[in-house]
């Protein structure tokens, strides 16, 4: 066949493929109907894992890929579920025929609110009135006086974390809580010109992209950055000034908007970063009892001993999930909190109604913000048992992640403002034992003076929970107060999520083999990772295979064994993962063991130090010169 020809009938199934998704996309609205003479809950998990598990087998007779067959799968089914959310929610909730739907929001256009203002409100194939505010203070008052029927309002982030002041305007409003929505958050370097990055000297941005780029734009040098009250805000004035020199930190569509084009794009320090926003309006909704639903509300307990304990005891013995607990200081109220809580539950429930009435009884303030549909829809797993059945002997859907089939490239690991992977090595300086705060200080400028990277210490090693907690943060201290990044060893599940809110790297050594808890732990979290070998390196490259699996791919492997060179070369060919090699020895030998290492794929090297000798310097000298 000619090359056009088979475009035509790439054309062809690809206008098949969309007619038949919009069949089954109107079947299931059918099935949402039938349902209400029914009541029955939305999902059915069960008929939806057997249901992969049936075209995962389908699909590897026609040549297709499990993972392939799943991922369309899962898209298509969290638009099943949507669908028949926003048909129910409408049946129950019917909106007054307008013209139009109005909607405030942070910015102007091209701003992240504006773009998930636009994505959240397209479901009501209506025109859009855009109300531009310049604070979160003026969406609330341009919802509650009337003049937009619908405020959006950015709650969290996976970066930044809680955005404090939308809390405290919650806290005063008679606004309700009617949606939620997680909008992706691509962090772009837009320009209005033809220019490089070396170029630009100004850059404008909102405080929130700027924390979250923090480490990208660390890299950059000597910048004069200008705030502005929302990301299109930023754009606007660099589209405005059209200078080489100028940059905004905004999103790709957002800069389109404004006639700007991305320069550098994924600049956030978290690849997988996402905003959270709310939707509020003047009443609340009610939420169908087929639909899994939130409740948000605000409490305040008394200063007594265990009063939030014996609140959140309330929610526990009502079989109530809590997604999310928030403080907040009580203006006027010294030392007094108000708590946000977000909890998996229709307010209506028997179980919810009486959980709040209990609350009610033991609080001193209490208020709900709102019912609504929740917005996350989680894939459907398919457990190994029921996948197993649908595989031929000896098959294996899970790719190998580790390998260099998975990926070809070299990964590349961001530890703080460091990177470990690319052309010049990482010099890591181990300190043997705990040497107390001021001695940690002069040991972090000597190691820093000669040269090294990252600071490590045992944190934990011999001391309560409550004292490694003090260490991790004094070694956040120092490492901080002299450009460094810092590591701590981790041995279970609780250290890795303490230390991971103080350091930049976790090590894991050879007992995390035995430690399920603690391999799981340190998959989910958001730091990266290194590995030590065992004597047997396959068994590590296992170890890594399940860290990769649970999500965090910002893994290293730590040579503690002294491989043969021949072992390394072998062990960098088989995975993309970074390579660490711990250095004993003499300092004279030290610099050309590192060059000998170097050739056989390490990228970074762990160096035991006293402070005293100068065995860092002159490996440093070596690598950097």
């Amino acid at each position: 066949m000619k090359l056009d020809d088979i475009r035509s009938k790439i054309t062809n199934l690809d206008r098949e493929l969309l007619n038949l998704l919009a069949q089954r996309k109107a079947l299931s609205l059918d099935v949402a109907r039938a349902k209400l003479e029914n009541p029955r809950p939305i999902r059915d998990q069960e008929r939806e894992q057997a249901l992969l598990v049936r075209l995962v087998e389908q699909g590897r007779q026609l040549g297709l890929d499990a993972h392939f067959v799943t991922r369309i799968f899962h898209t298509v089914i969290e638009d099943s579920v949507l669908s028949q959310q926003a048909l129910l929610q409408d049946l129950l909730n019917p909106q007054d025929e307008v013209p139009a739907i109005s909607v405030a929001f942070l910015g102007l256009k091209g701003s992240y609110s504006n773009m998930a203002a636009r994505k959240y409100l397209s479901r009501f194939q209506a025109p859009l009135i855009e109300h531009n505010c310049e604070t979160f203070q003026q969406i609330f008052e341009t919802v509650e006086s009337g003049r937009a029927q619908y405020g959006i309002l950015p709650i969290e982030n996976t970066s930044s974390g809680a955005i404090n002041d939308v809390f405290d305007l919650m806290q005063h409003t008679s606004l309700s809580i009617v949606g939620e929505l997680t909008q992706p958050i691509e962090h772009c370097l837009l320009v209005a010109t033809d220019t490089s990055v070396e170029q630009i000297t100004t850059l404008y941005t909102h405080s929130q992209p700027y924390q979250q780029c923090s480490q990208y734009l660390s890299r950059l040098g000597e910048l004069e950055v200008k705030f502005c009250a929302a990301s299109s805000n930023a754009m606007e004035q660099v589209a405005r000034l059209k200078r080489a020199d100028v940059a905004a930190l905004g999103s790709a569509d957002g800069g389109e908007l404004h006639g700007l084009t991305p320069l550098v794009e994924g600049l956030a320090n978290q690849k997988q970063n996402m905003t959270r926003f709310i939707v509020v309006a003047r009443k609340p909704i009610e939420v169908a009892e087929q639909i899994p639903a939130k409740t948000s509300f605000i409490m305040s307990t008394g200063q007594q001993s265990g009063a939030l304990v014996e609140a959140l005891l309330v929610l526990r013995n009502h079989g109530i999930t809590m997604t999310r607990l928030e403080s907040r200081p009580i203006i006027g109220n010294p030392w007094e909190e108000m708590f946000y809580v977000d909890v998996a539950a229709n307010v209506n429930s028997a179980d919810m109604q009486a959980a709040m009435k209990e609350l009610g009884r033991i609080t001193r303030f209490i208020k709900v913000l709102g019912c609504y549909p929740s917005a996350e829809v989680a894939p459907t797993r398919i457990p190994a048992r029921l996948l197993n059945k649908s595989k031929s002997a000896g098959q294996s859907d899970e790719p190998v992640r580790y390998s260099r089939h998975y990926k070809a490239n070299n990964t590349q690991v961001q530890i703080g403002p460091f990177m470990l992977g690319d052309d010049e090595p990482l010099l890591i300086a181990e300190l043997a034992g705990w040497p107390g705060t001021e001695r940690l200080d002069e040991l972090a400028r000597s190691i820093k003076e000669q040269g090294g990277q990252v600071l490590a210490v045992d944190c934990f090693s011999d001391v309560s929970a409550e004292q490694g907690l003090k260490r991790l943060q004094q070694l956040h201290a120092s490492a901080d107060r002299f450009d460094l990044a810092a590591m701590t060893r981790v041995t279970s599940a609780e250290q890795v999520h303490r230390a991971a809110e103080q350091v930049d790297l976790l090590l894991l050594d050879t007992s995390a083999a035995g430690n399920e808890a603690l391999l799981n732990a340190a998959g989910r979290c958001t730091r990266p990772l290194l590995l030590e070998l065992s004597e047997e390196p396959g068994q590590s490259l296992r170890l890594a295979q399940h860290i990769l699996q649970q999500g965090n791919q910002q893994l290293a492997l730590l040579d503690t064994q002294a491989l043969p060179l021949a072992r390394l070369l072998e062990l960098s060919g088989q995975t993309h993962l970074p390579l660490v090699s711990r250095l004993n020895g003499d300092a004279a030998t030290l610099p050309r063991l590192a060059e000998a290492l170097s050739a056989t794929g390490v990228s970074g090297f762990a160096l035991p130090v006293t402070g005293n000798d100068r065995a860092l310097e002159q490996l440093a000298q070596s690598l950097y010169r």
